[in-house]
Order: structure tokens, then sequence, then C-alpha cells
């Protein structure tokens, strides 16, 4: 045999792939390669073998290339089929021109919170890629946080694909980057698990309750023997206590048991609840079951005081009993306003003559400065279509009056049914009556005042919420399907003890709608109007969105209470804060009007709340967006939350949210105002 020399051998090893002298060095687990030490079952450059090279957008994991967690190969490339417009749902499932990809669908709009960027639904709060605005990328080892690149994650959060995340609490990242929870898991202390309504704990991933359960008796997986029951978390054989029924070994009340609802293994159907044996919708404390809807009789117009018993139209309900809006007065069966109606001038069937106007409920032949005396009214000649530029000298009902002159065009945006202001997508609208006509009146009043129109389509049922609080004047509003004319479809002057006008229309069917935003009088001083707008999907749940949300009087309250997750809160929807992407959570939504400036406090810290809760204090209820949201808390003292903000006066809304979908219950919001 003859020995080769040392050169040799290196040759001969190179050539076989072992490591030469240098890999030696390598740490236990690497290799040699000729770039270095490497791990071959990480490294992209070098994955499963020296020079095995990754494709663009692929990782090297247990040494095999792939896409990352949630995206997919297509034509080559790693692509998140969830919000790729180029590869939707599957690869090369194109959107069309002018539609984004959320969830794998093509849609035409990006959901609440998120924004297209190149048809790509994303979030900007967190997105490295578009951090702040679209396009706006953060550099290598920069995370995106709260809108703007950081050199770093605060202190609780990792940095996940350039996102800062809560290990213990993020879905998609729970515990470690990339360990996504399953559909129907949250994630809590970093664990993924089975989400369950409050008194109900997950075994084996079913939502069970361990005081009651014969399978599951006072933890999960501790069955009680044949012949015993569980009854509050304990196996005896002693049968079951007085007022429980044994179902199959498990001790429960069948008068609200949703499993054994009136008798054993008779199920309740999903969204109801047990009530006194019989499944059926469960309300909310302090709302009654209406025909399968949840209402509040002492403020529903459809169900005042009892159910089926209806206002009017020029009605509201107050403390159940139908009655006229703010300073009009119910005379003959008619809602009219005796401050200026000159057939009850201050008292119903107090006539005023015919040279007299009806002035603050006085009969007077002197009107206030800039207004004339016509048909018992004091109007501005200058913009009142029934009386331009003269007493009685109407415009046809194409034209308005402008300077007291009947024209067909206009000076003032929305001034005319012909061209009202469109306000579906809803949200908050400012604008001026100043040099507007004075063309229509509602049910609840207007006459001779200046008005402006605006319009909504609906093409599904929904709940509506309108209101004026902000307005710099005396306001009242009216919603027609039929813009010049026909019957209100509500009318409200005064609400909340304001001069500002609101109005929540439930269950408004599909079609085209007019609100009309008036003056109570021509003589009312002030020009400056704000509109608040919001649609929801109907709901049986008072305070589940914005299309009807639930009311504080910010001068009297001290704190509000609920609960966001008992089982009549299943068909609950879910909205977004500012301060937490996609929290999956129930929610509840207040507002309230503030009237004179000062620093208001909200906090669900101390007792009452006892789970992990979220505080977003807005101005526009609908828009969860930074602009929008005054200010938002996550953990403020522990698991609990507190804001803190000067408010000036207007309308504002706020929202508690709990941080993940299994993050619900009891909670109280303590307030602290001036």
């Amino acid at each position: 045999m003859r020995w080769m020399s040392g050169l040799g051998w290196i040759v001969l090893l190179a050539g076989l792939g072992c490591s030469t002298q240098a890999g030696d060095d390598c740490e236990s687990g690497q290799r040699w390669c000729p770039s270095g030490c490497t791990d071959t079952q990480t490294d992209s450059r070098n994955c499963g073998g020296c020079g095995n090279i990754c494709l663009a957008g692929q990782v090297c994991q247990a040494g095999t290339c792939s896409c990352p967690t949630g995206e997919q190969l297509c034509a080559g490339e790693c692509f998140d089929t969830r919000s790729s417009p180029l590869h939707c749902g599957t690869c090369n499932n194109a959107c069309p021109a002018g539609q984004t990809c959320n969830a794998g669908v093509c849609s035409g709009s990006c959901p609440t919170g998120q924004t297209s960027c190149s048809g790509r639904c994303t979030d900007l709060r967190n997105d490295p890629a578009n951090c702040g605005a679209c396009g706006q990328a953060c550099g290598a080892g920069e995370p995106c946080f709260e809108g703007a690149c950081q050199s770093g994650c605060p202190v609780g959060f990792t940095e996940c694909s350039g996102r800062c995340v809560d290990l213990q609490k993020d879905e998609e990242n729970c515990g470690s980057c990339g360990h996504a929870c399953a559909a129907g898991e949250s994630c809590d202390a970093g664990t993924c698990g089975i989400r369950c309504p409050e008194g109900y704990t997950g075994c084996g991933g079913v939502c069970v309750s361990l005081a009651s359960d014969f399978n599951n008796c006072g933890s999960c997986g501790h069955a009680c023997d044949p012949g015993q029951v569980c009854a509050d978390g304990t196996c005896s054989g002693g049968g079951c206590p007085s007022g429980l029924t044994d179902c199959s070994g498990s001790c429960v009340d069948t008068d609200n048991d949703p499993d054994n609802c009136g008798s054993c293994g008779r199920a309740c159907p999903a969204g109801q609840a047990c009530t006194d044996g019989t499944c059926g919708v469960l309300c909310p404390a302090g709302q009654v079951n209406c025909g399968g809807i949840c209402v509040t009789l002492a403020t529903d117009p459809a169900n005042c005081g009892s159910c089926g018993h209806a206002c009017r139209s020029d009605q509201v309900c107050a403390s159940g009993t139908c009655d006229c809006t703010g300073r009009q007065t119910d005379c003959a069966g008619v809602c009219v306003s005796t401050d200026i109606d000159p057939a009850n001038c201050g008292t119903c069937g107090h006539a005023c003559t015919g040279s007299e106007a009806c002035v603050d409920g006085a009969c007077t032949v002197s009107c206030p400065s800039g207004t004339t005396a016509c048909s018992g009214y004091c109007v501005d000649l200058n913009s009142d279509r029934n009386h331009c530029g003269s007493c009685d000298h109407a415009c046809s009902s194409s034209e308005s009056c402008v300077a007291g002159v009947c024209s067909g065009g206009t000076t003032v945006r929305g001034d005319s049914c012909a061209a009202p202001i469109d306000v579906s997508a809803g949200g908050r609208f400012t604008g001026s009556i100043a040099g507007a006509s004075a063309d229509y009146s509602g049910s609840c009043g207007g006459t001779s005042g200046r008005d402006v129109v605006f319009r909504y389509t609906l093409s599904s049922t929904m709940d509506v919420s309108i209101n004026t609080f902000g307005s710099a004047f005396d306001t009242l509003i009216y919603v027609r399907s039929a813009c010049g004319g026909g019957t209100d479809i509500g009318c409200n002057d005064d609400a909340r003890s304001t001069l500002r006008s609101e109005l929540v229309l439930l269950d408004q069917p599909p079609g085209t709608y007019y609100i009309i935003l008036d003056t109570f009088s021509s003589y009312v001083s002030g020009s400056d109007y704000v509109l608040h707008v919001y649609f929801s999907a109907p709901s049986s749940l008072g305070g589940d969105a914005c299309g009807e949300p639930t009311w504080i009087d910010i001068g009297t309250a001290t704190d509000v209470s609920g609960n966001t997750c008992p089982w009549y809160w299943i068909d609950a929807r879910d909205d977004t804060v500012s301060c937490r992407r996609g929290t999956g959570g129930r929610d509840f939504v207040y507002y309230f009007v503030v009237t004179t400036r000062g620093s208001y406090t909200f906090d669900t810290c101390g007792d009452g709340t006892s789970w992990d809760s979220i505080l977003d204090l807005r101005s526009v209820c609908s828009d969860p967006a930074s602009s929008a949201s005054v200010t938002c808390n996550d953990d403020s003292c522990g698991l609990q939350s507190s804001v803190t903000a000067t408010l000036d006066p207007g309308v504002y809304y706020l929202w508690i949210d709990g941080y993940s979908e299994s993050a619900c219950g009891g909670y109280r919001i303590n307030i602290t105002a001036p």
C-alpha cells in the first residue's frame, strides 16, 4: 500500500465534503462550509447542505427550504395568500382592479383598522414594510411599533418578523415567534387554549362546567365513579341536591342550563340561553325580550313602556312614556313648538293675529333684527324658500332662496334635495349653514330656519345613529325617504338636556334616506354644524356597535358596569380598538357629551373587572385610527386600563374591549369628571 502525502489527504477529504482543519473549531450542531461554520438546519444559504441556497422569501427549517408560517410558494416566491392581491386564497388568484385581499378573499375594502397598500390589507401600526404609511419600510433590525420604526421593542414585547408582539397574549405568536393558535383558540400566558364562556373551562377541547360535569368534576379529567354524581365540583353518592337534576351523573339546574334546558339532553341552539327551562334570547340587565329582540322599554319608541306600544313619529319614548321632544307640546294630538307656532303661541290654542308673529312663546308685531313677520313666523327673506324676497313669494320645488332671489343654483354645499351631501360611509361631518336657504321643516319644527341636506343609502337592514352634538347652534334633525316631503321617519329637536339633536333608528330597511339638519328658527345664532352618522347591522344587544351605542350621563354618573361574555353575547360583534390590533374580544361602546372643557378619567382599576381589559376613547365612533382616537390604553394598573384626557365640548365614544377573545366578563368603568 502506498501512503498519500498530507496534501493528498486534504484534497481527498475536501472532495468527499468532509470538514477541513478549520471545521474542527465549529460548535456542536454546526458544520464547516466554504462560507464558514454554519447550522445547515437553519441557514438559508446552506440549507441541508453546503451551497444549497433557498429561494427569495424562503426560510430554512429543519434543513429544508420552505416559506414562512402562513405563506405559500407561488411562481417561485413566497406569498401570504391571506393578504396578497396577486395570490388571494390560493396561488395565481389575482383580485380584480380596485379590490383588496383580506383573509384570503377579494373584497372592495379593508377591515376597520387596516389600510390597502397596493391591494394588500395591512395594519400600518405594525407592518415593517408599510410602517405608518404605505411603502414606508423599516431598516434591517428595526421593528415597526405604533406606526413608527423603532431601534428595538418596548419592555414586555418581542420582535417577530419585524413586529413587536406580546408572546404571552398574541394569538399569531403564542409563547414563541411563529407559533399561531388554531382557530377557536386564544393565547393565555403564552399557551394556546380553547375559548370558553364565563363559568366554563376547556377540557380536552370542550367547554365544560367543572361544578357539575360528571367526567370533569372539580378539575379536567377527574371523572366520578359509576353511581356517583357531580355537584359543586365534588363527586358523591348521595344523589343531587334539592333543586338540581341528575343528567348522566351531572347535577344541573334545568331552569338555566343551556345543555339541559327544561329536561336532560335538551340543548339550546347556539346564541340562545336557558331561562326558566325555556331556550330563547337572554337580554342584558335593563332590557326586555319583545318578539325575540332585546329592547329598553324606557326608551324604545317601538316598545315604549310595554312590548308593541309604539310612539307617534313626532314623539320620543322617555321613562316608558311617549312624549313630545324638547320644547314641544302635545296640542290636539300633534307635537308643536309653542315658542314659535302662531296657532299655539305659548300655550295650546292661543293663536296670534294676522299681523303678529310668535317669538319665544309670545305674539308680537316686532321680529328680531334681520327677520320679517310672514304668516305668523319671523322669517329671513334672504333664505326662506316660502317667503323669498317678500312675504308669500315662494320659490318652485326645484329652486332655493339665495340672497332673496329664487335660484336653481346654490352657494352652500348640501343646500337642497337636488344636491345632498352623501354620508353613506358614516363618520363625523362638519360644515356651515351660513348662506343656506330655509327650504324645509320637520314634524318637530324647523319652520323658517336655514337647513342642509344629507343622504345615505343602505344595501341591507341596519341600525342608524345620528346626532349633532358639538354644533354651534340650536339644531333639529329629521329623516325621510322622500327628501322634499312625506312623513318623517324620525324627528328630534332637543336631546340629552341640550339644544342639539339625536336620532337612533333601529332595523332601518334597505333604501335611500335623507337627513335634514335644520335650525330651530330663522333668528338662531351660530352657523357651524357637526353631524355624526353611524351604521351597524341590527343587534339585540344595545351598545354592541356604533349604530346603537349606550348613553352615559357624564354629569352624574360615577361608574358604569356590565358584562361582555355571558351566553347572550355569543353573537356579539367584534370591533377593533386603536391600541391593539384585532383583539377578537367582545366589546361594548358608550357615548357621552361634554359641555364644559376639562380633564376626564375612565378606568377599570380596582374591584369590578378581573380580566385583561382595554379602554379606547374616540372622537369618531367607527374609526379606531390614531386621528380619531383621543387616547387608548391596554395595561395601566396590572391587566386593567386607565385613560385620561382634556376634552373640549362635543360628543365622545368610549370602548371597552378584551385583549384576546377569551378576555371577557363582568366589568366596572370608574368615571372621574371635573
